[in-house]
């Protein structure tokens, strides 16, 4: 093999492997971010909620960022036709519980994603198993479901990885009853520990 071919191989390897460390680092680092980030905020908001009420807040591991505008960047390309939630979840911890009373007339949803970006679980306004109630049971790859004794009516959830992020997004009009239905669906989001 010549000398040039040597280098031009070496630096094909070197491109090859860059590439494949990108596609596989980059989404990771940038879940672990958004988790970071939103565990910060969800704290501070309780800690906001707290000094309002003169008393210690109920903790819900919920966020409920602010209703998106023009200077909201907060997540990737946000609606302004939607009002968002989040939950930072760590199933190293335990299974998480997830439940929620969405009796919203529009469209709603929840997804879960994992530690590496990927969409691995989505329930909306369709696809409930009783109209407006969500209780989700969130578990640790390699998890013993059967030794969960989850109630009915309950979804037990499966996640690739112990870091998970969950986005509930609520469709909205200019109506302001519809914005009142989806500020009270959003609020009965809680996300903890299943002994919680």
């Amino acid at each position: 093999m010549k000398p040039w071919q040597r280098w031009l191989a070496l630096g094909l390897t070197m491109a090859v492997l860059a590439h494949l460390l990108t596609v596989w680092a980059l989404p990771r680092l940038i879940m672990r971010e958004a988790m970071t980030r939103i565990g910060k905020e969800t704290a501070l908001q309780a800690r906001a909620q707290a000094r309002a009420q003169g008393a210690p807040a109920a903790a819900t591991g919920v966020y409920l960022p602010p209703p998106t505008d023009h200077t909201q960047r907060r997540i990737v390309m946000p609606s302004p036709d939607l009002l968002y939630a989040t939950c930072a979840l760590d199933l190293g911890a335990g299974p998480q519980r997830i439940t929620a009373q969405v009796a919203h007339p529009r469209y709603w949803s929840v997804a879960l994603y994992g530690g590496n970006s990927d969409n691995f679980f989505v329930v909306n306004d369709r696809k409930t198993t009783e109209p407006g109630q969500l209780d989700l049971w969130v578990v640790a790859p390699g998890t013993d479901r059967a030794a969960l004794a989850a109630p009915a009516g309950s979804t037990v959830v499966e996640a690739p990885s112990a870091k998970t992020l969950l986005l509930m997004r609520l469709l909205v009009t200019d109506d302001p009853a519809d914005l009142a239905s989806a500020q009270v669906a959003r609020r009965s989001l809680r996300c903890g520990p299943l002994s919680g």
